[in-house]
């Protein structure tokens, strides 16, 4: 949700350090994990061969789509997005995966490959900061309430705006809740409440994602044929997180 310069206190894109692909698109713009590949790809290959960079992730899909190189799936017509989405409705399972599943069948796209099925292609090294569950819970308890009270002003401004925003953007963890307390429909205490709520759920999933990620490059070998190391910090300090990281840069 970074990339959307409509929305940067809600997306959190304050920095110490600025990071590409921040504030790049307006929020009526569709930013989709084929996009966002090709984009980082871009800024990577620009850079001298020798030159470490680092990838900040949040959402697992998008780094696994970038460091291991997967397929992805041709995007389809609107018409067929549209149809598959009413059907994905009538089902019980994931309506988001069910409604891509239909939106290939339909398309007649050949089955897609995994997510996980690509090998990494870079000489990787992957620092996996997984902090104790009541740490975790606190900070998202924190964040929560900066977004309802930085964000209010920012909600409103897209509101007023005429800009409608794409449907992921609309879904967001964070833009929903604060475009609904614009609208009077949710109050402040309520909107926290909820952004914490889906923010811990998110957590758990990505944690899930994560640990399978630092299972999956323990076993692949780059291309210099060295293994990825694989850090899981399962307490992390700032001082250690940053000692360890420039550690792996100078290598």
């Amino acid at each position: 949700m970074q990339v959307y310069r409509e929305i940067p206190r809600i997306t959190n894109q304050a920095r110490e350090r600025p990071a590409e692909l921040a504030g790049v698109v307006s929020v009526a713009e569709e930013w989709t994990v084929a996009r966002h590949k090709t984009s980082a790809e871009v800024i990577i290959d620009s850079l001298p061969e020798e030159l470490p960079f680092m990838l900040d992730a949040g959402t697992g899909m998008y780094l696994n789509a970038i460091v291991l190189g997967v397929s992805l799936a041709p995007k389809v017509p609107r018409e067929v997005r549209e149809e598959a989405e009413k059907l994905a409705a009538a089902t019980r399972k994931n309506p988001r995966r069910e409604s891509r599943r239909l939106e290939l069948e339909l398309s007649g796209v050949s089955e897609r490959g995994s997510i996980w099925d690509g090998e990494p292609r870079y000489d990787l090294a992957f620092a996996y900061l997984r902090p104790p569950r009541q740490d975790l819970d606190r900070n998202i308890l924190a964040r929560s309430s900066k977004i309802v009270r930085d964000g209010a002003e920012e909600a409103k401004r897209l509101a007023e705006s005429g800009i409608v925003p794409n449907p992921s953007v609309r879904g967001a963890i964070g833009v929903k809740e604060m475009l609904l307390h614009n609208s009077g429909d949710l109050s402040a205490e309520q909107a926290e409440e909820a952004i914490a709520t889906r923010t811990r759920r998110l957590a758990r999933r990505q944690i899930r994602w994560f640990d399978k990620l630092s299972r999956t490059l323990g076993t692949h070998r780059p291309a210099n044929e060295t293994l990825a190391r694989v850090l899981v910090l399962e307490n992390p300090d700032q001082t250690r997180v940053m000692h360890l990281m420039h550690g792996i840069m100078e290598r």
